[in-house]
């Protein structure tokens, strides 16, 4: 076997086996999807709980001074399990009355209409002496506000049926929406479901995100404790500086890997063993989970882009850590790494939007972003094949110069010891490491 690659894969080894033992991988790796699910399911017990809630919890008093609306929206509101009357003796009183007289009603909500609201109601108006107003002495839960703004479009639609001599018509079944879904084709025809791809997208970038962060901090964790404990110079002294390095990113990277692995094995069974409502609940807000077919060469070309982007952010995290001998400093000399991460990640949301935007076109390719801001478009939209190649030739190129930068800071910081170095310092090792 060649002596390099001998090397290297023990460093590899002994930085994959050393975490893999520890008590935070296995802590981490087991811990957080178990939480992410415990979380998951337990926002889902109180909004059930929350829509449990806001039924017959409260009596809503209707304020009708039109007289027309007061006695058919209590019928819906009842129809929706939410008591309701007609509030008697407040149809001449003003908001202020209003206002004041709640405290002392036999009601908890009490509904207000405009006197022209069968002739100029507009839900979307900003005038608040054009809408309806629910007065509450406590917080109104967003499933009641529902219930009466649903039951009062209803109440709406009848009166004005009924004015129109067509009292016979179900005003439900006018107020019905159609549901729609947007379906992105390929150029071979190929469809795909916006909404489920956009979901896929941040996911797939989150987790990325996440990785950078927590292994580039172990990466310069790791260069710190081995410089402190003089291991650094056993080792260097039967390999070079830089298949350190080396086997150090690749460890720590496998490390990652290997904890994506569980966690999508955990997150998978749990999907498969617990997702029939969730399924449901999915498929009425479009997204059909059926409609997961990426192609491979997408596939191919994501995990590119992933593998790529960890090298880069890895080799600048090694070249970090050289430069520092103390855990106190590596936040701080850190932080203009992870800004170069943080920044993609928050133009995420945006690039899913609008993918193939000016902004999003130039953040993919540019090599310090285009690890996070690729995968989207590449997922989403169909990107031409010249940004492709122009954004891997330009990424392939920086993770090289910046392998270059890491491997002369690394062959002198790893030895250096004491205070952190200044900037003038580490340009000195890269002239001349």
């Amino acid at each position: 076997m060649n002596p390099f690659t001998r090397k290297v894969r023990a460093v590899i080894r002994r930085e994959f086996m050393q975490r893999v033992r520890s008590k935070w991988f296995l802590v981490s790796t087991l811990g957080i999807p178990a939480l992410m699910i415990g979380l998951v399911f337990l926002a889902g017990f109180f909004v059930a709980q929350s829509d449990d809630d806001t039924g017959a919890a409260a009596t809503v008093g209707v304020v009708d001074p039109t007289g027309r609306v007061a006695d058919v929206l209590v019928e819906e509101l009842l129809a929706d399990s939410v008591l309701a009357a007609r509030a008697e003796g407040f149809e001449r009183s003003t908001e202020e009355e209003i206002r004041a007289g709640l405290s002392g009603s036999a009601y908890d909500l009490l509904l207000l209409l405009p006197e022209d609201i069968l002739e100029r109601s507009d839900p979307r108006s900003r005038d608040a002496s054009e809408r309806a107003r629910l007065f509450a002495l406590d917080n109104v839960p967003e499933g009641r506000q529902r219930s009466v703004r649903d039951a009062l479009s209803r109440a709406l639609v009848r009166v004005r049926l009924a004015d129109a001599g067509l009292e016979d018509v179900d005003a439900e079944a006018l107020l019905r929406s159609a549901p729609i879904s947007v379906v992105n084709v390929t150029e071979t025809g190929e469809a795909r479901s916006q909404e489920l791809y956009q979901v896929i997208s941040f996911i797939i970038d989150f987790l990325f995100y996440m990785v950078l962060l927590i292994y580039g901090q172990m990466i310069i964790r790791s260069i710190i404790e081995e410089k402190a404990s003089d291991i650094v110079e056993v080792m260097v002294s039967s390999l070079r500086p830089w298949e350190l390095m080396l086997g150090k990113i690749i460890g720590v990277g496998a490390v990652g890997l290997a904890q994506l692995a569980v966690w999508a094995v955990v997150i998978g069974l749990t999907a498969l063993l617990g997702l029939t409502g969730a399924g449901a609940a999915l498929a009425e807000a479009g997204v059909d989970l059926s409609a997961i077919a990426l192609p491979w060469s997408t596939t191919l070309l994501v995990l590119l882009f992933l593998v790529l982007g960890y090298l880069l952010y890895a080799g600048l995290f090694a070249g970090t850590g050289a430069t520092i001998s103390s855990e106190s400093d590596a936040q701080q000399a850190a932080l203009p790494v992870t800004l170069l991460i943080v920044v993609p990640f928050i133009a995420v949301q945006g690039i899913i939007q609008s993918p193939n935007s000016i902004w999003a076109v130039v953040f993919s390719l540019i090599p310090f972003f285009s690890p996070l801001a690729m995968p989207p478009r590449l997922m989403i939209s169909t990107v031409p094949a010249w940004q492709i190649a122009a954004s891997i030739l330009l990424l392939v190129a920086c993770v090289l110069g910046a392998a270059w930068v890491a491997g002369r800071i690394y062959r002198v910081g790893i030895l250096m010891k004491g205070q952190r170095a200044n900037l003038p310092e580490v340009l000195r090792w890269v002239r001349h490491g």
